[in-house]
Parts: structure tokens; sequence; C-alpha cells
């Protein structure tokens, strides 16, 4: 008679030890290959919200989009101006005050997939700060230095025009997911930080129209810097930074 050997229960949990440790292996690559997958979404989607904005400034006398440093709200003399990303409704209530449909750059991007790394998850909570982030219609942030900054906020200031930006200034990058207070509206300063989701950096867009990567250390090293840099690039000072306060926060 003819029997058929079964495995014994050693030899299957050798067997499940051997496909762990594969998988172990394995995880690593397909992780970064995910992350290469989504940070190259994210040079491509800031190249094309780059073409956007030069698309609107030739339109627009060579003058930038508003970057909506607004908090969601008025501006100091009441008025609700439109934005490169919305335009605030105070009709509205929760993520819907911030309308992407009345944004400048509507008609260009058209909202959507352009506008979120693939990583991200605009929706997320927060557990021990906000609930949520106030505004969800982008992963991408513009810089601050295009109206000067925060004084650039109270006085209203009209954004400065495209040719008076280097060719190598950060106009967008990727806002720091850690918080929700990077999402309170549609601008930020340098200080107040990037994602780590690839591989410690995140991306950022240029004034020329490119797009590239900086390493979490590398953004520190040029946030602290107390001269003009890409970061800091208000026109307007010596130092790119803000008339009255400077590099501060």
């Amino acid at each position: 008679m003819k029997y058929s050997r079964a495995f014994t229960l050693i030899e299957l949990l050798v067997v499940i030890a051997i496909i762990a440790i594969l998988a172990a292996l394995l995880m690593p690559a397909l992780n970064s290959a995910k992350n290469q997958s989504a940070k190259t979404k994210d040079l491509s989607n800031l190249r094309q919200i780059l073409i956007a904005v030069h698309v609107y400034s030739v339109d627009n006398a060579e003058i930038l989009p508003w970057p909506n440093w607004d908090y969601g709200g008025a501006m100091p003399d009441g008025t609700r101006r439109p934005g490169w990303l919305y335009k605030p409704d105070p009709s509205a209530a929760g993520t819907n005050v911030f309308d992407g449909r009345s944004s400048l750059l509507w008609d260009s991007l058209r909202g959507g997939n352009v506008l979120f790394c693939p990583m991200d998850r605009p929706d997320q909570s927060y557990p021990g700060d906000d609930d949520h982030r106030a505004q969800q219609l982008s992963s991408y942030i513009m810089n601050g230095a295009v109206i000067g900054f925060r004084s650039g906020f109270k006085s209203n200031a009209v954004p400065v025009k495209l040719s008076r930006m280097a060719p190598g200034d950060c106009l967008f990058w990727e806002g720091d997911d850690r918080k929700a207070f990077s999402f309170n509206d549609g601008s930020s300063w340098p200080t107040e930080g990037i994602t780590i989701r690839h591989a410690n950096g995140a991306t950022l867009a240029m004034a020329d129209g490119s797009s590239g990567y900086v390493r979490l250390a590398d953004w520190r090293q040029e946030v602290a810097e107390t001269n003009r840099n890409r970061l800091w690039c208000f026109p307007d000072t010596v130092d790119g930074g803000d008339i009255n306060y400077r590099h501060d926060q």
C-alpha cells in the first residue's frame, strides 16, 4: 500500500517563517516604489499648477494670484478675495467655506487630483489638535512671500509680479500634514514646515516652472538662514523676509 506524506507541524512552521522573511524583505522595496511613484506624481502636479500660475499672470499684467493668506475669511478691509486655491464663502459652513470653484486658477486646474499628493489624506483627523484640516482642497501650499508674508496679509497687499521673482524662488511646497494648522488656508511661512512622507522630505515648485525635491534637514537649514534664499524671497526686502517681522512667523 502507498501512503501520502503530509507536512509535519515543524515543516509547516518553517514554511510560514520563510514566507514572513520574504515578505519583510520585499516590503521596503514595495514601499519605496510606492513612494517614488507618489513623488513623481507630485512633481508633475506642481508643474501643472505652475503652468496655470504663469498663464494667469500673463493675463493679469504679470501679477501673481493671491495666495489665500486669509485664514478662510475676509481681509482687513472686509473683502473676501479669490485666491489661487479658493474664495471664502461666508454663507457656507465647515470645509465648504473654501469654495474651490471660485478660485483664480479653477478654469485651468478644475480642482481634482492635480491638487493632491497620492499619499496624502486631507480628511484625516488630528487627535489632540484640530479635529481636521480647515481646507481640504490641496496638499500644496503657496509661499506667502508673494505678498510679503504677515505684513502683506494685514495690509491686504497685491501680490508681486512674477517677473520680480528669481527663477529658483519657491512658490509652492507640500504642506506639513502632521499639523492641521498647516492647512488653515492656502498659504504659509517657510517656518510652518513641509511633509516628510517622501523619505523624510517633500516636493516643491519654483517660479521658473520647475519642480524638485528637498529633504527636511536641508529645508530647516534654509529656513534658519537670515539672508535671502529660495524660501525667503519677498522682492521688497533685502533678506527676502517680512517687512516688519523679518524671518519670524
